[in-house]
């Protein structure tokens, strides 16, 4: 709660002690604690190191699973945590947006303190109590799509999320795009071969976006940044998402891989900027397509 209120506040590089910085976790409340703190802009484990030790391998190989699991989607977010920073630090939009500030003409938002939206299209919703198979929970307006089972459940109501231990739920709006980047051990540790981006289907259009620069310097103050801008418009037997680009940084990576989701029918057709595609001679498999970065419109035809 207090990361939500510091976040709209002003104060948004927020995040807690992982495992708390006194006392000793239990090997479920450390999990917990790790699947939440990957959604906080701070993450660390950290505590005053009197008190037992707190590395995910003093709680068993499980939790060792699970915080490797998270700490690997952190990782993949990456790109999608930075336009965060981006948009927070040039437009003052919080990083973690309570229930209420996500859409405060909903009064079921005012009083639910625990859910909050990762950067604008990402749901998290924390596992507070022990032995939990799930919880209840409320989605705001519009669609979202249960990240875990690609399941597209309508808001405005409150239901109950079946999670498995090494899950919480998470889910992601209609019609986002999300970017991602290959799991890494550290940041920089390779150079990435591309972009990728996961389309979330939806009948009608959706924003997303995607900052990029060199990622030390100053130089994003002389225009040597990358601010894409990717238009989902989805329609009957039709997909198109478009691309503009601000800013004069060129990125290492060459391709974007897109990543299709939900999409309710079969592409038989591709054209990119205005040019139909072989469907033979493209990287494409159904599910999946490769295409160059600097694309500026691609058109999925059913």
């Amino acid at each position: 709660v207090q990361t939500q209120r510091m976040s709209i506040s002003g104060m948004g590089f927020t995040g807690s002690d992982i495992g708390g910085f006194a006392e000793q976790p239990s090997a479920e409340l450390y999990a917990r604690w790790i699947q939440l703190g990957v959604f906080h802009p701070f993450c660390r484990t950290h505590s005053s190191g009197h008190h037992g030790d707190q590395e995910p391998w003093s709680f068993g190989e499980e939790v060792i699973d699970i915080t490797r699991k998270f700490v690997e989607l952190r990782y993949q977010l990456l790109p999608y945590l930075y336009t965060m920073f981006w948009q927070y630090v040039n437009d003052g939009v919080p990083m973690l947006k309570p229930l209420v500030y996500f859409d405060q003409n909903d009064p079921q938002t005012h009083y639910r303190t625990d859910e909050f939206v990762f950067g604008n299209q990402i749901l998290v919703c924390p596992i507070l109590e022990p032995n939990a198979l799930g919880r209840r929970m409320y989605l705001p307006e519009g669609n979202w799509y249960n990240y875990w089972t690609n399941e597209l459940v309508s808001g405005k109501k409150e239901l109950w999320v079946a999670t498995d231990f090494d899950q919480i739920p998470l889910f992601v709006k209609e019609g986002a795009i999300i970017p991602k980047y290959p799991i890494q051990q550290y940041v920089g540790q390779i150079e990435h071969p591309e972009l990728t981006l996961e389309a979330y289907f939806k009948l009608g259009k959706e924003k997303s976006f995607v900052y990029e620069d060199a990622q030390d310097g100053y130089d994003y103050n002389k225009g040597r940044f990358s601010y894409k801008t990717f238009t989902l418009n989805g329609k009957d037997k039709e997909l198109f998402i478009h691309q503009h680009k601000e800013g004069t940084f060129e990125t290492v990576y060459q391709t974007i891989k897109i990543n299709l989701k939900a999409v309710p029918f079969k592409v038989i057709g591709i054209e990119i900027d205005n040019e139909k595609i072989n469907l033979e001679q493209v990287s494409f498999d159904g599910f999946s397509l490769i295409v160059d970065k600097d694309f500026t419109e691609i058109h999925l035809i059913g």
